[in-house]
Order: C-alpha cells, then structure tokens, then sequence
C-alpha cells in the first residue's frame, strides 16, 4: 500500500508494581515524568505523550513531586500529554463490573483536573477481554478500544473463506458487546512494543520504520497504520522528533508523532469495511498457551480479599448510604471516592492477577485490609442509621430489636447472624426470637459470648466503655426485597436441646445430604427423588508453571482427599451443620509429609432451601508447587457452561476448539457457574474464587481451584515467590445447589447470588416513624440489581440493574421510598432520557438481551 501515514505514539506501559515493589518502580516513573516535561519545553516538535490510558499515575508522581503541577496541567492541555481515561489499567475478569466503572468513573474526575481525559478505551495488556467491555465505555461516551489481546491474529496464509474467528482478525474491526453495543477496536496485532527503541544511526533508522510499516500492513485495513514507541517501564525515546525527521527524509510516507485518539479518528475517516468480533475475548481460537487464565488462582488470598471489599462497596455501603441520602443524611462522598480509589491500587492486572514479587502482594494486602477496616466501620454507622429510623414500637418488655436488611432486589428467607447484646447481669442461657407479628422464630444456632466489654466513641461527648452480656443468634429471616424486618430478641432459658438423629446425614425441606468418607456428598432433590452423588471430592495434583500458567508435570495424577480410619463427621445439635477433621489430600508419593496439605471441612444448611454450603480450611505446612481442586460431578447432557460475569450471564463452550493444545482448559466467573440440561445440574457458588474447569469426563464435572502454589513469577527473568505457595491456613468458601429444572426455572441463580449477599443485622434501641418493608423491587427476579448509589455530582438517587439473559424481558421496577419521577441515565449518570412519572405499580421498561439499566430516581 503506498501512500500510508504512520502515527508513532511515544508512551511507556506502566505497570505500577510488578516485578519490584511499587516504590521502585515510581522512582522510574519520577524520572520519567521529570525528562517529559523538561523534553516538553526544550522539543516544540515533540508530538505527545501517552500516558498509557490511566490516571494514576499523575497522583503518584506529584505524590513525590507537588511542585509540578501547573507543568503538567498546561502539557495536558496542550495536548502534548494524554490523560486517562482508566484510573487504573485493571484486569478485566478479577474485578467486578461496579469496579471497573467506578474505575473509569475516578479515572476521568483525576484526568479532568489536568484537561481534556483521553476519549480512547485503552487496555493494551489486560489478559482477555469481559463481553460488556463496549457497553461499558459506550456509557462514559468512549465508542473505541485499542487492546493487544484476546484475539487470533490474521493468517494469511489459511483459506480466506473460513470465518474470521479462525482465519484470525486484522487490526482494525468492530466489537460487539454482549449487549449488541457496538465500538471500533484497534487491535495491537503487532504488540505495543512494535517501534520501541528506534535506531538513531539515519540508515537503520530508515530500514527499523520499514520494517516496522511493513509489519503493520500485513494486518491493517486503512492506510493509517500504528507504531507504539514504548513498552514495559521504558523511558520515552527523548530524541524521537530527531529520530522522525531522518525518517520522513528517507521514507514516502507521512510520519506523524501522534494520538492515539487522533489515530483512531483517522482510521474511521477512511470508513473500513470491518469485521465483527461478539462478546468476550479470551483468545479462544489459539492453541490456549497465551491466555495466562491461570492468573485467576494464583495468591487466592488476595481474589478472596477483593471479593469482600468490593462486595462490602458495592452491596453494603453504596447502598444503606444512598438510602440514608434520600431520609435527608449527608451522603460522604470523599470517604466513598478515598475507599474506591484505595481498592482500584489493587486492580491493576499484575497485581489482583497474584503474578509480581511477593512484596508487591504484601503491600496489598495492606491495602485490602485498610479498605476492609474503614468500610465495615461505615456500614455499621450506615445500617445504625436505618435501623433507628424504622418503627419498632412492636417491642414489648425485656426485648431488643434487630433489623435485618436484605440487598438484594428480591424477596428471600436466609440464615443471618446477628450480635445480640442485654445489659450487664442479664441472667439468660439463650435468646428468644420473634418477628415484628409476633410468630416465633426458631434460632439455627446460639453462641453465648457471656459478659463482654465494649465502648462507644458519642458524637458529643468523651468515650464510653460497658460491659453487658452478649451472644451471637443465626436464624432464618424472612426480608423483603432491598428493604428491612424488625425481628425482637429477649433473654431466655436454655431448654433441654433436640440433638438430630443425623446418621450421617444433613436434611432439611428440600435436600438431603448424605455424608460420605473422604468429604464426599451425596445430595438428592426431595420432591423428586433425584440424587447427585460424589460431588464435593477434593484433588490435589503437581503445578510445575508459574504465577501466570498451570502446567502438571509429565504423568501427573491428581490425588483424592484422604483420612485416618478413625475419621467421622460430627453433626452438630441442630442436624444443620457437619465437621470432618484429619482429612488430607497427597501430592507426592504415599507418606511423603512434604507434599501434604491438611484438610478440614464444614458443611451446612442455612436455610430450608437446596443450598449445601462449604467451608474447606487446606493447610499448607510445606507442600510445594501443587493445585488443589474440588470436583462437582453433573452428569448434565450439556455442551455449554453458564458462569457468572460482568453484567450478564456467559455461555461457554465445554469444549475448546480443535486448534486447543493447552491440556487445561481453566475459565473464569464471578458468583458462580453451573452446568445443566433441562432435567437438571449442578451450580457452584464461590466467595472469591474465580477458576474454573469442566471437565471433559464423560459427566461433565465442574472443577473449582481451592488452592495454587508455585515458586516464580514468570513471563520474564527469575523471580523467586516463595510467598506465592500459601504456607499455612488457606480457606475456601462455596456453595453447591443440586437442582432440577433449568439454572433460571429453578432459581439457582437466584440462591447462588443469595449465598453471594448475606443478609446484614443490626440492633437497635431507638426508633421512629418509618414501616420496615420494600424500597426497591424488580421483577422479574432473574434481573439483577448491580448498583444503588447516591449519584457522584448531584442529590440524586441512582439505581443500575440488568439483564444477565439473552431474550428481552418486560421489567418493573418497584419501590417504597416515595419516589416518583425517573430518567434513564448512561453509566457516567449522565440523564439521556426522561421516563416520566413512576405509576403506583412501578415503572415499566423493557429490557433487552443482556442490557444494563441505569435510573436515576426522584
């Protein structure tokens, strides 16, 4: 193609921590920053600087460097220097949905303070790509995407009538989203690194761009073709306007130092005919050794940690926050951002990923554990504040009530643990529960912590401390969909207890389970009779790969979970829950105690529905470079799995394709994923643990990794992580619904993201006006509420669900705040259209395939 334009972008990837701690790496990026800007007034021809699509690091430098911000601001405003739009460059799959727009969210608030934020979807190494990742930047107005994975590269040489997923993709070629939203991606066939280091000597800085144009055309479609000088941590080629010059001397071509936003205006100019890539990108059509999936077990700990702060965010505190703005409460949005913007540090891809040196994963957990602190301090305060404004005159002598909020946008009855406290001397073995009618509730379980000291910090006055007699209650509670019920508690006298005729078995309304030596279960449905057996088997095999990549050795088997012939399973009292302890699962020959991890197991009931619940503690007293799995036989006639991800529900393909060379075939998930037919099958549910197999055993078992240790980082040089092998206790929590019917029909979907969002329990002694009951309902139930938050720049009141599913579906969005007007808003809250009065049924939308709806409610 003669005649082309070639944009060099300069740009460094910057990955915040990685194979050294943060620290070391920002003492690279203070001298980066420091010879940008001093090339920015010493080089009127130089173009611009790419600021690798995130914002962060700006804080980070001017954390170090204050006095240079008005150098920044006028460079970015200059547009010499590109700024956001991410706040951070995340994993796409290890983060939530909510996460990522709070990312891009934050990111464009930071990217303002400098000047115009880079209008360009920017995600050069994320390890594939979430299918609503269109919608996602369609909703902030960003309608490109400029990446470097997740796709088969163009083959020239194969058939140009096969499809273009197996012929591969050029460079430039249209994204669909889940949802059907459509954006331009640009597609680094040739990498971000394909013009680092040009050569200053003229002659092999003429052949390098040559080169280099040459490689471009073999993927391109337009005659705009994209050089990125840059990589990993690299300092910008300060003489690269030098560098271009010689090169427009020697080359036909037009040479711009450029944009990446004005790049890819340019190439829609030319208005190419472009292929169509649909939902995710997991680069499905390689030979499977590339997609680094197996990041999604390494340092299982840190998934865990990001599980619950992004849940205490996104399910907790956003909400009861948002509920309290709209009783007329100041709403803190400079706590919510810090948190937010504290949890985002740990997103970026080498780090929520497991795969840096282990004082990088150190640092995190720091981190998590500051996030963690603050926001369960804030929900308190957040749900002290609900329940003092509900009405509890229904107490009568002697009782305290609890309020028991339900996030969820669907009626449930669910197992809560509340913390019940009576004044000191209280004389009581137990507590008495009753709901605000008055119909008794029978406790699951009570823990009498006896006298305990506390303290209170009033708003008004000095410290308090107290002492009173406290005890932790489980009980069922029925609560309305994201709303509250008053439950009353009172001292009570211990009565000579039931203990359940357990014979080895758990049982309730709808299951029974049998238990089984060696942790397995046995689950039969009780209407009808079916029974799944040998789910729950824990296997442990060898793992000679690295942070990134599982690999068994040669001729590896997994071993089963194993234990003493004195091992048993205790049923506790109320027939709800079972230990087995002593168990162990084997790496390494027969009664090598070095390659054994110890194994205990808790399993419950919680409720009177199907859900068997799982709590496995593995300790690690020095096994090394192992992976631990539990196994979840469906024996599902089905080709597909349905896993849990980012605004919707994916079906994957049980078999890769035949191109597939990779032995593992791992896939992530959020809640949880399940395989059925239309008989029945199995859902797993996980708190924090996002890999996956299907197993192409002739039944279909579903396999979820436990537990990984390796020793080194990988991808490049020799990095020891001892750390990375999860010494000690390690906990896994999970959750296995056997149920008949479909995933949907029989609402295991509904249980799975039920276990996924306990409910929340507060005492309270005051009260007020305000009935206890519903704030917000969608029906139907399969829709999912995402977000309730307190809007960013106004009062306002604003609610995201979607529709995980692939056929339309006629919502209602109910509430019982008194909210009467709504408009629908883009995921940035932007309003783009008013929806009028909400009628006294609720307002009614149609919601398409796999849509996401965001209101704003008044």
């Amino acid at each position: 193609m003669a005649g082309c334009t070639l944009h060099v972008i300069s740009h460094s990837h910057w990955d915040r921590e990685w194979y050294m701690p943060f620290e070391l790496h920002r003492r690279r990026l203070v001298k980066l920053m420091d010879d940008l800007l001093d090339v920015f007034d010493n080089d009127p021809e130089f173009g611009s600087f790419h600021l690798d699509g995130q914002s962060i690091p700006l804080e980070d430098y001017l954390q170090v460097r204050p006095s240079q911000r008005e150098r920044l601001v006028a460079a970015a405003q200059a547009r010499r220097l590109t700024v956001g739009p991410w706040y951070v460059l995340q994993d796409e799959f290890l983060t939530s949905a909510e996460a990522q727009v709070r990312n891009m969210m934050y990111g464009l608030q930071v990217a303002r303070e400098f000047g115009d934020p880079l209008r360009v979807g920017y995600l050069a190494d994320a390890f594939g790509h979430i299918g609503q990742m269109p919608a996602i930047l369609a909703g902030f107005g960003i309608d490109n995407a400029v990446f470097g994975r997740g796709l088969k590269t163009r083959d020239a040489s194969l058939p140009a009538d096969l499809p273009v997923s197996e012929r591969g993709y050029p460079s430039e070629l249209t994204w669909r989203g889940a949802d059907g939203t459509d954006i331009t991606a640009i597609y680094m066939a040739n990498w971000y690194a394909n013009a680092m280091d040009i050569p200053s000597e003229p002659e092999a800085c003429a052949a390098r761009m040559e080169a280099i144009r040459a490689g471009c055309l073999r993927f391109a479609t337009t005659s705009h073709l994209l050089l990125m000088n840059g990589c990993d941590h690299t300092p910008c080629q300060l003489n690269i306007s030098a560098l271009l010059a010689t090169a427009r001397e020697r080359l036909d071509d037009v040479i711009l130092h450029s944009r990446l936003d004005d790049y890819v205006a340019a190439v829609l100019s030319e208005q190419p005919d472009l292929p169509v890539a649909t939902g995710e990108l997991r680069s499905e059509r390689t030979d499977g050794w590339s997609t680094l999936t197996n990041v999604l077990s390494a340092r299982l700990y840190l998934k865990q940690a990001n599980w619950r702060c992004q849940h205490a965010l996104e399910r907790y505190l956003e909400p009861l926050s948002a509920v309290c703005g709209l009783a007329g409460a100041p709403v803190d949005r400079d706590q919510r951002r810090y948190l937010w913007k504290h949890l985002l540090e740990n997103h970026p891809h080498d780090s929520i990923c497991g795969c840096s040196v282990d004082p990088v994963h150190r640092e995190m957990e720091t981190r998590f554990a500051k996030v963690e602190d603050l926001a369960d301090q804030l929900i308190i305060e957040q749900m002290d504040a609900v329940a003092a404004g509900l009405d509890t005159t229904c107490l009568a002598d002697g009782e305290v009530a609890i309020v028991v909020h339900n996030p969820l946008a669907f009626d449930r009855s669910d197992l809560v643990q509340a913390e019940v406290s009576f004044p000191d001397g209280t004389e009581l073995d137990t507590v008495a529960l009753r709901d605000a009618d008055g119909n008794e509730v029978e406790p699951a379980w009570v823990e009498d912590q006896g006298r305990v000291w506390d303290y209170t910090l009033p708003d008004d006055r000095f410290r308090e401390a107290f002492y009173c007699r406290r005890l932790t209650v489980a009980f069922e509670a029925r609560v309305p969909a994201f709303g509250c019920a008053v439950f009353r508690a009172r001292p009570a006298t211990l009565a000579e207890p039931e203990v359940a005729e357990s014979a080895g078995v758990l049982e309730n309304g709808s299951v029974c389970v049998a238990l089984r030596p060696g942790g397995l279960l046995d689950i039969t449905d009780k209407a009808t009779g079916r029974t799944w057996t040998g789910l729950n088997q824990l296997v442990l095999g060898g793992d000679e790969g690295d942070e990134y990549i599982y690999r068994a050795p040669e001729g590896d088997v997994e071993h089963p979970l194993r234990g003493h012939d004195y091992v048993y399973w205790n049923v506790d009292p109320s027939g709800r829950r079972a230990e087995a302890f002593d168990l162990w699962v084997l790496g390494g020959e027969d009664g090598d105690a070095r390659e054994v991890v110890g194994v205990s197991l808790l399993v419950s009931l919680p409720t009177d529905g199907p859900r068997v619940e799982v709590e496995a503690r593995l300790h690690n007293d020095g096994a090394r470079c192992f992976r631990v799995r539990a196994l979840f036989p469906t024996d599902a006639s089905a080709t597909t799995a349905a896993a849990d991800g980012h605004f919707e529900v994916v079906d994957r393909a049980i078999t890769p394709w035949s191109g597939w060379t990779n032995p593992s075939n791992c896939q992530p998930c959020l809640d949880f994923v399940d395989v059925s037919d239309d008989t029945g099958g199995i859902t797993v549910a996980n708190r924090g643990l996002p890999e996956y197999e299907v197993l192409r055993d002739g039944r279909n078992t579903i396999a979820v990794t436990l537990l990984r240790a390796v020793d080194r980082v990988g991808d490049w040089g020799d990095f020891p992580t001892p750390e990375a092998q999860c010494d000690g206790e390690n906990v896994a929590e999970y959750a296995i619904i056997a149920h008949t019917g479909s995933l949907t029909d029989s609402g295991a979907d509904l249980e799975a993201r039920a276990y996924n969002t306990p409910l929340l329990a507060a005492q309270t002694d005051r009260h007020a006006g305000r009935s206890a009951g519903s704030w917000l309902r969608l029906a139907p139930s399969r829709l999912v509420l995402s977000a309730v938050r307190w809007a960013e720049d106004r009062e306002a009141f604003i609610v995201r669900f979607y529709n995980p599913y692939g056929d339309r579906v006629e919502a209602t969005v109910a509430n019982g705040l008194g909210l009467s007007h709504a408009w629908r808003c883009r995921l940035d809250e932007e309003r783009v259209e008013d929806l009028g009065q909400i009628a006294a049924d609720g307002l009614a939308l149609s919601v398409g395939p796999r849509e996401i709806a965001t209101l704003e409610l008044a």
